[in-house]
């Protein structure tokens, strides 16, 4: 596959997060006082586009920000990670999105999101040349679900394949044979389909898409592919630092795998080992650039 055709296209969100350490959360009236507080650039989208682009990936960011200093940080380290940002919107009258994200010294984490900019991305999307070259297209619900849908529509009539990392959770049930592949954690899964995960070899009808990953953390990755038997891929050992864009890291990386010709079971494994490895350090982004042989190339 020549690296025009293996271009990745990923649509979501671009944040600004603000990472709070702490010991433990708050209980609802309590306050608690952060070990330490940093700023990085975050968001689903944009860490996708990040994890993809770091593994040699011909990666495009659509999405927005606002003129301001966290849009322009966002902006530089997205091209640090080698990615296309020519079709990142800049929004003149609000400001880039905030995460304000709790992590705990086990590595567990919670999050708030504050949309600014990626709330306005309704009615700024390019023209259908940006589907030029592109094998597959990757899609995070941090921006209006519809606009997000809606682009998936026309990647599709392109000849695109689509992916859809359904987080947040979807409003309504997907359209039959939009998204090609699906990715999802074990709450996301029962939203959707209704049932756990679990109760269904054939998870992937049932939510009317070709295949579904359901990834469980720890517990590793399944894999539904219609009429094919389930696969199990295990978490690789790691000494879990922070979870914090773990699950943005494996979405990224899968896709980027397959954008580049690797088959299901390969992609998998290259994105459970990423997001495991990931794990092992301090940040969302920035962890990516740590352990990427191509960072800073």
């Amino acid at each position: 596959m020549t690296e025009e055709a293996s271009k990745l296209l990923v649509f979501g969100s671009v944040n600004q997060d603000i990472v709070l350490r702490v010991s433990e959360f708050p209980e609802p009236g309590e306050t608690v006082t952060a070990l330490t507080v940093s700023r990085a650039t975050g968001g689903k989208g944009a860490n996708q586009a990040a994890a993809a682009a770091l593994q040699g990936t011909v990666t495009r960011m659509i999405g927005a920000i606002g003129d301001d200093s966290g849009g322009a940080e966002a902006r530089a380290s997205l091209e640090s990670a080698g990615v296309d940002t020519a079709q990142l919107w800049v929004c003149p009258d609000v400001g880039t999105g905030t995460a304000y994200i709790n992590v705990r010294t086990d590595g567990e984490n919670t999050i708030v999101v504050e949309s600014g900019a990626n709330a306005e991305l309704s009615g700024q999307t390019p023209g259908d040349d940006v589907f030029a070259g592109a094998g597959w297209l990757l899609l995070s619900l941090e921006v209006p679900e519809g606009e997000a849908l809606r682009f998936a529509a026309r990647a599709k009539g392109r000849g695109v394949k689509v992916a859809l990392n359904a987080s947040p959770t979807l409003a309504e049930p997907l359209t039959e044979g939009l998204v090609d592949l699906l990715i999802v954690n074990e709450v996301e899964i029962s939203g959707l389909a209704g049932f756990g995960w679990e109760q269904t070899a054939d998870l992937a009808t049932a939510v009317g898409v070709d295949s579904v990953v359901v990834t469980r953390g720890g517990a590793g990755v399944h894999l539904y592919r219609r009429g094919q038997p389930v696969l199990h891929v295990p978490a690789e050992p790691a000494k879990v630092v922070d979870t914090t864009g773990c699950g943005d890291a494996f979405a990224g990386v899968m896709v980027a795998a397959l954008a580049r010709g690797a088959g299901y079971q390969d992609a998998l494994s290259q994105a459970t080992g990423f997001a495991g490895r990931a794990a092992e350090h301090p940040g969302a982004m920035a962890a990516y650039f740590q352990i990427s042989p191509t960072a800073g190339q």
